[in-house]
């Protein structure tokens, strides 16, 4: 066992070896990358905020862990996976979305050009929160991005109207604050007060009531990722 361990290791780093050979440049995990910076990490998750702006170039980086994904920038940007041509991509502020990597995972590079900026949550779901399936599960009543076996996105709108949201009993979540006035989570239970501005993040405990509540102004927009 252990050598094979140790035969599956050498070829793994000859592997890469030979690619950053063939690239010119160091390949490494999305979480080492130097624009890709992890904020939260837990026993279910860990968030990486990227932030690449003003011309610059991410090194090439793999994802490989079944992860949700925000961004929370309008912005044009180029993206070349590993030995393909550049690509013309646009993301949009809210826009989220789910990646199993089932298959395999993904290296690529992200460019943007001067006096632009891109910034987007990739959240690496490493583990889930239920043991076993729940087929008595349902998901909150709130608009969805997506809905997988590890996650759920849901879209989150507060206003003046409706100013606040509740709920309890569900797994771990990742809040982020997409754009508007400042909200207040709390689960008073925990002694947890978190204030989101736009473009922040937050962790909501499993399990505990939470209150969500916008401190005034006309309109707080969030997604809330919850594990399962």
């Amino acid at each position: 066992m252990l050598f094979t361990a140790l035969r599956v290791s050498f070829l793994t780093l000859t592997m890469f070896i030979c690619i950053e050979k063939s690239v010119g440049q160091k390949i490494v995990p999305v979480r080492e990358e130097p624009r890709h910076v992890p904020v939260l990490t837990n026993k279910y998750s860990r968030v990486i905020s990227a932030e690449i702006a003003d011309g610059d170039t991410s090194l090439f980086h793999i994802h490989e862990t079944p992860s949700a994904f925000i961004f929370l920038t309008d912005v044009n940007y180029d993206n070349q996976v590993l030995n393909t041509p550049w690509q013309k991509l646009n993301s949009k502020k809210g826009y989220a979305w789910y990646a199993s990597y089932q298959t395999g995972g993904v290296t690529h590079r992200v460019g943007v050009s001067s006096n632009l900026r891109l910034h987007a949550y990739d959240i690496e779901l490493l583990s889930k929160y239920a043991i076993t399936e729940n087929p008595a599960w349902e998901r909150l009543p709130y608009d969805t991005a997506f809905v997988s076996d590890r996650c759920v996105a849901y879209k989150i709108e507060l206003t003046n109207e409706n100013p606040t949201i509740q709920f309890s009993g569900r797994g771990p979540i990742i809040a982020i604050m997409v754009s508007g006035e400042e909200v207040t989570i709390t689960q008073p239970e925990t002694r947890v007060k978190i204030g989101l501005e736009e473009e922040d993040y937050g962790y909501i405990r499993p399990v505990y009531p939470c209150t969500i509540k916008i401190n005034g102004g006309d309109k707080a927009n969030l997604v809330l990722f919850e594990i399962r």
